[in-house]
């Protein structure tokens, strides 16, 4: 019989038969015995029982890594998150690429919407996100290879994409601070992007998120599943 279950440590709600019902709560670790159980209505959202997770606490130990509501950083929110990373493959070679990946991890690899078939960007999904648990989406990291472009700065090497608010601001701090524009804005499939080198050489992307910070990052204390 499905049913709802709300963790009691934390508030997040899932829904699970009850013969798959995981050990432990996606959301912070406590075990099976803390959530709260209610039968399932048709929808996660119309469910009846509510848990408001804890308070932040301002003077929480910084090395403790048990389950804590998430610091707030409200004076550069969306500024400097790592959100994805990008890898290269050779003109010609997607197909190998993508089966190493997906026989090696069982990564699900697809191509990007507007990619050239030949030599596509793909998206990947690693996962899964806990050990006996698979979320929604099935991935924990989420990353994109890449075919390399022979006339390029940009080193055919893993690199991180992190998010910025703005990315002209950015790239004038990249350099105030010692490191090197390796290629200027440009949009690929909707989105903006630079590429910057830090001062050890290793490079990464810059993704403009302007005006797409969730809004669960405007609070410090997160209301799961609260209406």
């Amino acid at each position: 019989m499905k049913k709802i279950y709300t963790c009691f440590a934390c508030g997040f709600p899932i829904a699970f038969e009850e013969t798959e019902v995981p050990a432990h709560c996606p959301g912070c670790g406590a075990p099976r015995s803390q959530f709260l159980e209610e039968p399932w209505c048709g929808s996660i959202e119309k469910r009846r029982i509510h848990v408001d997770p804890p308070e932040v606490d301002p003077n929480r130990d910084p090395f403790d890594i048990s389950f804590h509501p998430a610091k707030d950083f409200a004076p550069q929110k969306g500024d400097g998150r790592n959100r994805r990373w990008v890898m290269g493959y050779e003109e010609g070679q997607a197909d190998e690429m993508r089966s190493f990946y997906t026989d090696l991890f069982g990564w699900d690899i697809i191509d990007t919407e507007e990619s050239d078939p030949e030599n596509p960007a793909m998206y990947c999904a690693t996962g899964p996100g806990t050990p006996d648990w698979e979320p929604r989406v099935a991935s924990f990291g989420y990353g994109f290879l890449k075919p390399n472009k022979k006339d390029s700065e940009i080193t055919p090497a893993p690199s991180f994409i992190v998010e910025v608010k703005d990315i002209e601001d950015t790239l004038k701090k990249v350099k105030e601070f010692g490191g090197k524009v390796l290629r200027e804005r440009y949009t690929e499939e909707g989105n903006d992007y630079a590429v910057v080198q830090d001062t050890e050489g290793n490079q990464m992307y810059i993704w403009e998120q302007k005006d797409l910070v969730p809004e669960y990052c405007t609070n410090p204390v997160i209301r799961t599943g609260a209406q």
